[in-house]
């Protein structure tokens, strides 16, 4: 049967139409290829919620201070650390109190530590922890600057709390210059590394496609064969509707991070939009080239979790450090395994300025989807049956 160009657009249309229709329909790739990207999500972002903002922002430390003795010197030292500095944030927010009160408030857990100011300055704490720590060493600098602070109040006693706050004040001598104006959490490398896994599981639909193309493992694949339409207009309109779900799979899941949870994945869309279309051509040429191995379906669906999955792992979804680990000792494996490709390239986007590292990768990716698809296209050609 000839067909004209316009017949042929007309079937691909109707054909791209109907396979749309059809994986729509298929409950279980849906759900891995969007709803558990977004339910893993969500667990991600419960564990990490605070993480961050504790190891990242420095707050103001609670502190309770009993009098026991008058010390002007101390008082005018806690009076200087507790303006407010250049990023408006003092170093202690002091409570005068009794005894009674500072045990109180340290039991409810409102106050960190408490000073005790009498002959000798000592601290009270409920548990150890970072504020802790920072209270002690300050302490521990304030005796050691004591005999300094009394020959101020000696020489210039009315410049008393600006010269204190000069002492202990933070100095440092290494100048910080950031690679790129986009804002950095450490915790978001994990939800890179989440977008490669999402993007990968596109795979499901590639897999699902493949073998239903294929007269020998499906009812569907024998009235393929037989269906008086070209091979490359039924594996192009396949392919697409195949990609334009997990397009769409894959904005939903932008969406629900930048928009509902707030997750910072950097400041240029357009280029998180494209690693994520390459990546997802990637998991459905990778679910194609498995849909045509000469192997069972339950098998082929293990072969794909174990590929996806494991390829998830060693770009740091479950453990970070491994990737960089793998940078180390086999830095190959970084530069061939597409999860780790897409999660370097979301990365790259957040941590430098220019994109040479960022099309790197994404022509990486492109070269790898090619090679799949090719060999894809090389496995399913010229196939003659005996008997279906």
């Amino acid at each position: 049967v000839r067909h004209t160009g316009m017949q042929e657009a007309l079937m691909f249309g109707h054909l791209y139409k109907y396979r749309l229709k059809s994986l729509l329909c298929m409950k279980e790739d849906i759900f891995w290829c969007l709803f558990f990207p977004i339910i893993l999500c969500t667990c991600f972002f419960a564990a990490f919620s605070g993480i961050s903002d504790k190891t990242n922002n420095f707050h103001s430390i609670p502190t309770a201070v009993v009098y026991e003795k008058e010390n002007a010197i101390f008082k005018a030292t806690l009076d200087a650390v507790s303006k407010s500095d250049t990023q408006g944030e003092e170093f202690l927010n002091v409570t005068e109190t009794d005894i009674a009160s500072a045990k109180s408030l340290l039991n409810d857990g409102k106050v960190d530590a408490i000073i005790y100011v009498g002959d000798e300055i000592s601290m009270t704490v409920a548990k150890s922890g970072l504020n802790q720590t920072a209270v002690q060493s300050f302490l521990d600098e304030f005796e050691q600057k004591s005999s300094l602070i009394s020959d101020i109040v000696k020489e210039n006693p009315d410049k008393l709390v600006s010269l204190i706050g000069n002492i202990f004040s933070s100095r440092t001598y290494i100048s910080e210059k950031k690679l790129t104006d986009s804002p950095m959490d450490e915790i978001s490398v994990y939800y890179f590394s989440l977008i490669g896994m999402a993007a990968l599981f596109g795979g499901f639909l590639g897999s699902s496609v493949a073998r239903q193309m294929q007269p020998n493992i499906t009812p569907e694949g024998m009235r393929k064969s037989t269906a008086p339409v070209k091979r490359h207009t039924m594996i192009a309109a396949e392919f697409l509707a195949a990609y334009t779900l997990q397009l769409i799979s894959m904005a939903i899941l932008l969406f629900y991070m930048i928009c509902v949870l707030h997750i910072n994945l950097g400041n240029e869309a357009g280029y998180v939009a494209l690693t994520c279309a390459a990546g997802s051509l990637v998991g459905i040429a990778s679910g194609i080239f498995v849909g045509t191995l000469p192997v069972k379906e339950n098998v082929q669906i293990a072969i794909f979790l174990v590929y996806s999955l494991g390829s998830s792992f060693l770009s740091g979804l479950m453990v970070h450090p491994i990737k960089i680990w793998i940078e180390k000792s086999m830095p190959i494996i970084n530069c061939i395994n597409p999860a780790t490709l897409i999660q370097d390239a979301l990365y790259s986007l957040v941590i430098y300025n220019t994109h040479e590292r960022f099309f790197t990768n994404i022509i990486t990716l492109t070269v790898i989807s090619v090679i799949l698809c090719t060999l894809s296209y090389l496995m399913t050609r010229r196939k003659n049956y005996a008997n279906l």
